[in-house]
């Protein structure tokens, strides 16, 4: 098992030592800059495009200065405005308990204690599109291999039966679909097939969160959804976005239950500020009331090298635990980050997540409080490491840590992403 696990660690060294070389495709700018849940370079953020222009520009010069070549002459798709690219992420968590069952449960995704693991591997291939006075056609798939993907794949025979679930490791398809631009107005774009939401603040590709491990929150939000998404530009500084989908990581669980997700974001670059408002609602099953509502409320503050997000979440389900059983759950979660130097940041989390019913979690009626504290190095533009201490407590009505033995738990532990 040891031996398996190193072998994993070793993929992504591997795959970023080889494309560094010269293999490079194109490469999506790291930074998260959206106070939505940024999960990919969006259509209708030309910022993000432009970095992602500049971020690529820099990696070439870096691998001709070493190699040599230019890797632009291997990325024959780019004339037409194509790029492929992924990234591999790995490492390792230590739990103070050291539990019998390797399990650092509740956390999610970084969940498996004193094992060498792969939480992710996804390749892409996009095309994006610009805001032009024509109409244009683009669209992007994502594959993603990895420990990550038991919580990203979507019910209704999708991606969930790609690989035996006997292990830890599987497959997902995270995104697919079109996107079709319309010079109307400020400029329409729509999404149409399976993609991320966009409710929340951390993301599932792990390139673009500061932190390794993940809040209580994100795991209780939506990951995925199927069907049509909407963004229209109201001006510099509103965006819009309006859809109907077929609710949280469903691609074709109950095709009569549909969703609306819709939310407005708020730019002001003269003040640094941001701010997002973001739902989802609608019935998760037609044959019964089951009306799912999750909200995230995001403001974002730049303050010279400071960085501040203050996060609200809630989510209620109608008959989750039963017939007029309902369930709700909700959080605060507070980030402040500092970037010491070009290539060191700094950063805290901090987070109250409340399990009003024991729905999303097995422990009962609970609260659940988290600490982090981490740290952002980027030795190479390709190239980040995230090593990052958290303490986490509870009070529950059954101890939800330990193998369900203590009421708090101590973790460490490193990860290394490599982008290619």
């Amino acid at each position: 098992m040891l031996i398996n696990h190193l072998y994993f660690l070793n993929v992504p060294i591997l795959l970023g030592t080889l494309l560094f070389i010269g293999f490079d495709y194109s490469v999506v700018a790291s930074d998260v800059t959206s106070n939505a849940k940024v999960k990919e370079v969006t259509s209708t953020d030309y910022s993000a495009a432009a970095n992602e222009v500049s971020y690529n520009d820099e990696v070439n010069d870096e691998i001709k200065e070493v190699t040599d070549k230019d890797n632009s002459v291997w990325n024959t798709f780019q004339p037409y405005g194509i790029t492929m690219g992924g990234w591999a992420t790995s490492g390792i968590y230590y739990n103070a308990d050291n539990p019998s069952n390797h399990s650092n449960g509740p956390v999610s995704m970084t969940d498996r204690s004193g094992e060498f693991d792969l939480y992710q591997l996804d390749l892409f291939i996009e095309k994006l599109i610009n805001k032009s006075s024509n109409w244009e056609i683009g669209g992007r798939f994502d594959y993603m291999f990895g420990t990550d993907t038991r919580y990203t794949q979507a019910s209704g025979h999708w991606d969930s039966n790609l690989m035996n679930k006997s292990n830890y490791y599987n497959m997902a398809i995270p995104q697919a679909y079109a996107e079709i631009y319309a010079p109307i107005g400020n400029g329409v774009s729509a999404k149409v097939g399976h993609f991320y939401t966009i409710l929340g603040y951390e993301s599932v590709p792990s390139k673009n969160n500061f932190f390794s491990s993940h809040s209580y929150s994100f795991k209780s939000s939506p990951f995925t959804t199927t069907g049509v998404l909407f963004n229209y530009s109201i001006d510099e500084q509103w965006d819009l976005h309006f859809g109907a989908v077929t609710g949280a990581d469903n691609f074709a669980r109950d095709l009569g239950a549909w969703s609306q997700m819709s939310g407005l974001n708020w730019n002001n670059i003269n003040t640094g500020t941001e701010a997002s408002f973001s739902i989802m609602s609608g019935d998760v099953y037609t044959y019964q009331s089951s009306q799912l509502m999750y909200y995230s409320a995001i403001l974002k503050q730049y303050i010279g090298k400071w960085t501040y997000v203050l996060q609200h979440d809630l989510g209620t389900q109608e008959n989750a635990l039963g017939q007029n059983q309902n369930a709700e759950w909700y959080s605060i979660i507070q980030y402040l980050t500092y970037q010491a130097m070009d290539q060191v940041g700094l950063g805290l989390r901090g987070e109250w997540f409340r399990d009003s019913n024991g729905f999303r979690y097995d422990n009962g009626s609970a609260s659940y409080y988290a600490m982090t504290a981490g740290v952002n190095w980027e030795p190479k533009k390709w190239l980040m490491v995230r090593p990052e201490v958290r303490y986490d407590w509870s009070q529950a009505q059954t101890a939800p840590f330990d193998n369900g033995q203590r009421m708090n738990q101590f973790l460490l532990g490193v990860d290394m992403v490599v982008q290619f």
